[in-house]
């Protein structure tokens, strides 16, 4: 009975310690970390263990440490932050590490987009786009997005995101303010009247080829392919929706 309780009572810990969306992250990498110490039959974790169990990349290393020392501390009550050797370890780990630049489109190069690449093949992908842009969405968001969360207001598009990383719903409007002259609304619009009436489920995004939307609504792993699909139009092949977010008020969309 009591080690149900204690078995309860960790669970209860941890759903108030570890972040809702990244637990399964948290668990996996406290999980390999186990496996490793079971291979080489080592029952007690101390800072040698730690310092031995793996190499990291630089740009992973924190990561993994904050993941697996708050995972530590809730399976098995050990304090990391009091292992200095480690954090001694770690920080010269990182000693040089320069994370890579990426190539950022600029606000003509997006318009350059808007305006030259066929409907036929890309209407989806400017609409994401555009959504993209207006309300610094992550792939995750467009994915969830439903067609209720989008609301016509003849002079602009209220659109609504919820269930955000930072669990803090927010709202933002589309409209025409684009400086090239750029009729982001029909844009959006022309995707949005091509849904099939035989659709069952409510996502936004659907699927889009040959000039025509299917029934079936586009994965959250599709958004991250995105800019290899774009990647096909040589003058095009920077294209990446990473840096939709970074470009929000250059494009001339309004972000509620």
């Amino acid at each position: 009975m009591e080690n149900f309780e204690l078995e309860d009572a960790v669970k209860e810990v941890m759903d108030g310690i570890l972040p809702k969306k990244s637990r399964k992250i948290y668990e996996a990498q406290y999980d390999t970390f186990v496996k490793w110490c079971c291979q080489r039959k080592l029952e007690n974790v101390n800072e040698d263990v730690l310092l031995k169990s793996k190499t990291l990349s630089s740009s992973t290393l924190w990561a993994h440490y904050s993941m697996l020392k708050t995972m530590l501390n809730v399976k098995r009550n050990i304090d990391v932050s009091k292992f200095y050797k480690l954090s001694a370890f770690l920080k010269r780990k990182s000693e040089g590490y320069k994370p890579k630049n990426p190539k950022v489109l600029t606000l003509d190069q997006i318009d350059k987009f808007l305006l030259e690449v066929p409907d036929k093949d890309f209407l989806m992908i400017k609409v994401a786009l555009i959504f993209g842009v207006a309300g610094a969405c992550r792939g995750k968001e467009l994915h969830q997005l439903t067609i209720s969360d989008v609301t016509d207001m003849d002079h602009a598009l209220l659109v609504n995101v919820r269930n955000t990383k930072n669990n803090v719903d927010r709202n933002f409007i589309i409209n025409n303010s684009n400086k090239n002259g750029i009729d982001l609304i029909e844009v959006c619009r022309k995707y949005m009247a091509l849904r099939k009436p035989e659709t069952t489920h409510s996502k936004f995004f659907v699927r889009y080829e040959k000039s025509q939307c299917t029934v079936q609504a586009i994965g959250k792993n599709t958004f991250g392919k995105i800019p290899q699909k774009s990647g096909r139009i040589p003058k095009f092949a920077k294209f990446n929706i990473i840096y939709w977010t970074l470009l929000s008020q250059n494009l001339g969309i309004t972000v509620s």
